[in-house]
């Protein structure tokens, strides 16, 4: 398959330095790492997985697949190679990186083109499916949002005795004026559901985590929560 080589987004950088620790750093999805060096007589490279729970057979292709990417095209002629390095956005005085992004996973590459060959090549990968909401704020507590608890049509603040809006109706109509009003506020089923379990249990509970959830705003069943086999290690 092609891979294409384009820059870091906005506050990208971040995912090589500052992620959060612990169990936060959950909800970027990471499921490994790759250690590579580039010298004059090629590149080579150690893959080092993280998350058992998110490999799949269809990544252990991929990073096959992307690791002689690497080895037989982009680095191909050793340190000549590092030249896509120089053509990519600066992360700071001395590293240059660059992402690879599939329709599963996101591959973000830092290197250090001025002629370090020990380990001069770092590589996150990421599962989209946690990755893409976190980098879009779909992770955090919303300001508001709503919910329909025992048909009723309700407005959830942090902190705040949820609040009665609307009565006299269906519990299906109130759900999908609760639906609506959640779109145009940008929220996401998966927020929603945290907001209720945060207010139920406190915010610092881990059910109070949006990324706990899928897009039905269901629990994540590690095994089951994509149409594709999931395995361990």
């Amino acid at each position: 398959m092609p891979f294409e080589l384009s820059l870091f987004g906005p506050g990208e950088h971040s995912l090589f330095y500052r992620l959060p620790p612990g169990d936060r750093s959950m909800g970027y999805g990471v499921v490994g790492h790759l250690r590579g060096e580039v010298d004059f007589s090629g590149y080579y490279d150690t893959w080092l997985p993280q998350a058992s729970h998110l490999t799949t057979p269809a990544l252990r292709q991929e990073i096959k697949d992307l690791r002689e990417t690497l080895r037989l095209e982009i680095f191909a002629g050793g340190t000549a190679g590092l030249e896509y390095c120089r053509k990519a956005q600066a992360i700071d005085s001395r590293d240059t990186g660059f992402k690879i992004c599939t329709e599963d996973y996101s591959y973000y590459f830092c290197c250090q083109p001025a002629g370090c060959f020990h380990y001069n090549l770092t590589m996150y990968a990421y599962d989209n499916s946690f990755l893409l909401p976190e980098l879009a704020g779909a992770h955090e507590i919303p300001d508001q949002c709503y919910a329909v608890d025992h048909g009723r049509l309700m407005r959830l603040r942090r902190y705040i005795e949820p609040e009665h809006v609307f009565t006299g109706d269906t519990p299906d109509a109130n759900q999908r004026l609760a639906d609506e009003w959640n779109m145009q506020l940008g929220v996401t089923k998966a927020q929603v559901v945290a907001m209720q379990m945060g207010l139920e249990y406190g915010f610092k509970d881990p059910r109070a985590w949006p990324w706990q959830y899928d897009l039905d705003g269901k629990p994540r069943e590690y095994v089951k929560h994509k149409p594709r086999e999931r395995e361990g290690m």
